[in-house]
């Protein structure tokens, strides 16, 4: 995916302003190829998403380059960022006292603070873009709940989650 972006700034064409940027993806969004285990181990036997999430799929359709799942709390259910079964995201600012990362996307938050990643795809229902964000010290935005299609990413409310990125600045 990096060759080919790069191949396409050498050659003039920028498709858009998340061109060749490194993505994180929430274990709550479909990735073609992977399971979606939704932070649970329940899942992890489940047979590998067919199709990308719809969020997914435009970040890819916009260039972006997906470096990696992140870890989320199991089902998204919770707003401290621990997982006891893949492991909790140590919070960058302090890991030496292991402070939570907050929320539900608290790996996405993880990765953007910690320079791995320049976005986190990561989703909120009640803070869990928010809550990872303002611990972490970066920038997280919750949409409107329809804004963003949901297809393709585990629930925890179909009335209450937004597909929500996450990233060091709001500048594009």
């Amino acid at each position: 995916q990096a060759d080919a972006s790069d191949r396409l700034r050498a050659a003039g064409v920028v498709r858009s302003p998340v061109e060749g940027i490194p993505v994180s993806v929430k274990d709550l969004y479909d990735v073609a190829g992977d399971v979606t285990r939704a932070g649970s181990k329940a899942l992890a036997g489940n047979p590998s998403a067919k199709a990308d999430a719809v969020a997914v799929a435009r970040l890819r359709a916009a260039g972006a380059i997906l470096i990696g799942r992140t870890n989320t709390v199991e089902f998204a259910f919770g707003g401290v960022g621990t997982n006891p079964h893949y492991g909790t995201p140590k919070n960058p600012w302090d890991r030496d006292a292991a402070r939570i990362p907050g929320g539900s996307s608290s790996g996405a938050a993880v990765s953007v603070a910690d320079g791995m990643a320049v976005m986190g795809l990561g989703s909120d229902t009640r803070g869990s873009v928010r809550i990872p964000a303002a611990l972490c010290g970066v920038f997280g935005f919750k949409p409107t709940q329809a804004r963003i299609s949901r297809e393709g990413c585990f629930p925890l409310s179909y009335t209450l989650d937004s597909v929500g990125p996450l990233a060091n600045s709001i500048a594009c």
